[in-house]
């Protein structure tokens, strides 16, 4: 069998692969720095919005002092209960905590005032009511108030706080 002519001449010439352009490689870094862009701008975004959204849900001054303040009418409470505090002890602890939740929440130094000074301001008068209601079993030789309505009514008054 004869060999083909193709075969016994000079080997083909082996062609280099063609060179990519320089666009592609540019094109890659642009894609690249657009997505990388868009994922930070987004957790940018995201992270703004629920930063604010966090602020919006946090408890305001006021409400940090209405939660110390129930905190202290409890402590009353709970000793009254435990027998380490009497009635009348209590009330006055009771007087002086709501004196002091006036001053901490309006910034008036109530503390020396008189109930009718209290029940004057519209914005005082719910703690006026209560001290006027606190001063019977404060300074009476004896009372048939009871320490726990006495907190119960504290509760409400700071609760209803604006």
């Amino acid at each position: 069998m004869p060999v083909p002519e193709r075969i016994l001449a000079a080997p083909p010439e082996i062609i280099d692969p063609p060179q990519y352009s320089v666009a592609w490689a540019i094109l890659a870094i642009l894609c690249a720095l657009t997505i990388t862009a868009l994922v930070w701008g987004t957790l940018r975004i995201t992270r703004g919005v629920e930063k604010r959204a966090a602020y919006r849900r946090r408890p305001s001054d006021v409400e940090n002092l209405k939660a110390e303040f129930l905190r202290s009418v409890n402590d009353i409470a709970d000793r009254h209960e435990a027998g380490q505090l009497e009635a009348r002890a209590g009330h006055l602890e009771l007087t002086g905590v709501m004196r002091r939740f006036v001053r901490r929440t309006t910034g008036h130094d109530v503390t020396s005032q008189d109930v009718s000074t209290l029940l004057a301001e519209p914005r005082t008068r719910p703690v006026g009511e209560l001290i006027a209601a606190l001063y019977e079993p404060d300074f009476a030789p004896a009372s048939d108030a009871q320490l726990h309505d006495s907190v119960r009514r504290a509760r409400e008054v700071i609760r209803r706080w604006s």
